[in-house]
């Protein structure tokens, strides 16, 4: 269960980082000429991105989530607001345990 908890803040902070990077960093850089913004936030995506990464392959190794479920959590990571979905069914999913 502590790892379900774990992996549902490494979903939530993978998403917002995201969302900050696609709707706001580089709308700034392209449309306004700013791109202060994405050299700071690009690098922090990055880096909990890999993180959201490590912590689900951790959880599939420990078993607490299949190969099914992990494809369906990398790949919700990658879709904006795909996060916030896979925060929602481990939820649930950590609900039903």
């Amino acid at each position: 269960m502590q790892d379900l908890r774990t992996l549902r803040i490494a979903a939530m902070l993978e998403a917002t980082t995201l969302l900050a990077l696609c709707f706001v960093a580089v709308p700034l850089k392209y449309l306004a000429g700013i791109p202060q913004l994405s050299t700071i936030l690009g690098p922090i995506h990055g880096f909990v991105f890999l993180s959201f990464g490590w912590i689900t392959f951790q959880s599939y190794s420990a078993g607490e989530i299949t190969g099914k479920d992990l494809i369906r959590l990398i790949i919700g990571a990658c879709i904006p607001f795909g996060g916030f979905w896979n925060e929602r069914w481990l939820r649930e999913m950590a609900n039903k345990k």
